[in-house]
């Protein structure tokens, strides 16, 4: 449950149906050219859900030339309140992963980040902690690749040449979000089954650890 500072801002100043009803259980979709994806969500404790994050409305303000990619978004967002303050948690789902769509994949998650930082303050609630997350069927990710194309070694979130291959392996990605100032984002990769042409899986996040 919100208390009523937050229950008054979301009631009177945010759009309808922009915020899930509060629960401990979202089913989290998304529809793309290689099929539906089904995500089962379990969260415990006081969260705000924004699920097709990516089919709303976000911040106007931005500077949407391309390739600094703030047009773009994750698929789905939750925050989180635990004791220790408010965890973002973002979600992108995709059919199969490559080194190309990881530096899309982080992108995504640059620009979501600064949108819901915006979105926060609104709210009266400050990020403490930030996770992502990247549901995925195939692995295609290539260390060749690397080698042999250096347009995939290109750093679009900043100064730092970023290995793909490396950042998926070790589950951290770095993205720019000021002059000389870079976010490190626990990532973690969810591997989808396909039943009945659908992607399925689960996410269970507990006390903020997920």
């Amino acid at each position: 449950m919100h208390d009523d500072k937050l229950n008054y801002v979301l009631h009177e100043f945010i759009a309808p149906a922009y915020v899930e009803t509060e629960s401990s259980e979202y089913l989290l979709t998304e529809d793309q050219d290689s099929g539906h994806t089904e995500l089962t969500l379990h969260i415990e404790g006081e969260n705000l859900c924004i699920a097709q994050y990516d089919k709303k409305s976000r911040c106007g303000f931005w500077n949407r030339d391309s390739r600094n990619g703030l047009s773009k978004c994750v698929d789905h967002a939750i925050l989180q309140h635990t004791d220790d303050g408010w965890i973002l948690h973002m979600i992108e789902m995709k059919g199969r992963m490559d080194n190309r769509k990881w530096f899309d994949v982080r992108l995504k998650n640059r620009a979501s980040y600064m949108d819901i930082r915006a979105l926060c303050t609104a709210l009266g609630i400050r990020i403490k902690t930030v996770y992502t997350y990247t549901t995925y069927a195939e692995n295609r990710f290539s260390k060749a690749e690397n080698r042999t194309n250096p347009r995939t070694m290109a750093a679009p979130l900043g100064k730092r040449c970023i290995d793909p291959v490396k950042e998926w392996t070790q589950g951290k990605m770095h993205v720019t979000v000021g002059l000389n100032e870079e976010l490190i984002i626990p990532h973690r990769a969810i591997q989808m089954e396909r039943q009945n042409g659908v992607l399925k899986g689960e996410l269970v996040i507990a006390g903020g650890i997920s």
